[in-house]
This record gives C-alpha cells, sequence and structure tokens, in this order.
C-alpha cells in the first residue's frame, strides 16, 4: 500500500506540517482521528513529538504527540497550524491577555466605585501588568496615577 502523505506510516508525512520543528520521534507516532480535524487537502494520519525553539525565550520545547491530538481534535485547530511559544510561554500570554480583559472589563467600574478594595485590587492588576514588561497605554498609567490619588484620599491616616 502506499504511504501518500504518510496514511500508513508516520514517516511519509509531509515536512509542511512540522514547519519550525526538527528531531521528530516517530517511534513516539499516535494514530489520528482524522474526523475529528480541521484540514483543506491533507489531514494529519499520525502526531509524533516534535522539538522546536521557543520564539519567545529561545528554549527547546517538545510539541508531544498526546498535546498535538488535542490540539487538532478536540481544539480543532487547523492541522498545518503549530505553537510557536513553549508551553510556559503561552501559559505566561494567556495570564497576560486575561488580566488585560478584565482591567478593559472593569476599569470604569472600579474608577467611579467608592469601593476601596476594589481600587487596591485594579491597582494591583495594573501593576502585575507592568511587571510583564509590556508597555502599557498611557491611559493606562493615568488610571493607576488616578487609582493611587483615590486610594490615598479614601484612607483612614492611620492606615497610611
Amino acid at each position: 500500500m502506499d504511504n501518500i502523505f504518510g496514511e500508513v506510516n508516520s514517516r511519509g508525512m509531509s515536512q509542511s506540517f512540522f514547519n519550525g520543528f526538527f528531531d521528530l520521534d516517530h517511534d513516539s507516532a499516535i494514530r489520528a482521528d482524522i474526523t475529528h480535524q480541521n484540514y483543506s487537502v491533507c489531514p494529519r494520519y499520525w502526531y509524533v513529538d516534535a522539538k522546536a525553539h521557543c520564539f519567545q525565550c529561545k528554549a527547546l520545547y517538545w510539541f508531544n504527540a498526546d498535546e498535538q491530538k488535542i490540539w487538532y481534535e478536540q481544539y480543532r485547530f487547523y492541522v498545518h497550524s503549530s505553537p510557536k511559544e513553549c508551553l510556559k510561554c503561552r501559559k505566561h500570554n494567556r495570564r497576560k491577555k486575561e488580566l488585560r480583559q478584565e482591567y478593559d472589563r472593569e476599569i470604569k467600574t472600579v474608577l467611579e466605585s467608592r469601593d476601596l478594595d476594589l481600587k487596591k485590587q485594579m491597582a494591583e492588576l495594573i501593576d502585575l501588568l507592568c511587571s510583564f514588561g509590556i508597555d502599557l497605554p498611557d491611559r493606562m498609567h493615568e488610571n493607576r496615577r488616578t487609582l493611587a490619588k483615590q486610594i490615598a484620599t479614601n484612607t483612614p491616616s492611620n492606615d497610611r
């Protein structure tokens, strides 16, 4: 039987599935269920452990076969997509995104609120975003200064 697109053996898979990856471990191959994949021309018949350098931190990481199965069959990522960052950096990036979304969702309410604890929590959230070393908009820094003034103004003198 022909091994077109790696249907029979993982070694026949197109290298286009592994752009940016090297050191493919075909001994780790797991058979894919192509009925759960998102593809246009050719499905991934196999998942194999593959090594890459993280785009962000430059560390070596493995995109393992089990993780690929989840990516392509549960999350239904397009079969030619792959992570460019290691798991640690992806989690870090998700956390930054979550914090930023929380800020965007809550800042107006917090600035208008009289709740001192909410103001302190938002100030801490902004400080945490700053600690990630990313450039924040000037408006966010202005809001942080406003929160600091509001907190100082509303804190009893024996708490300062």
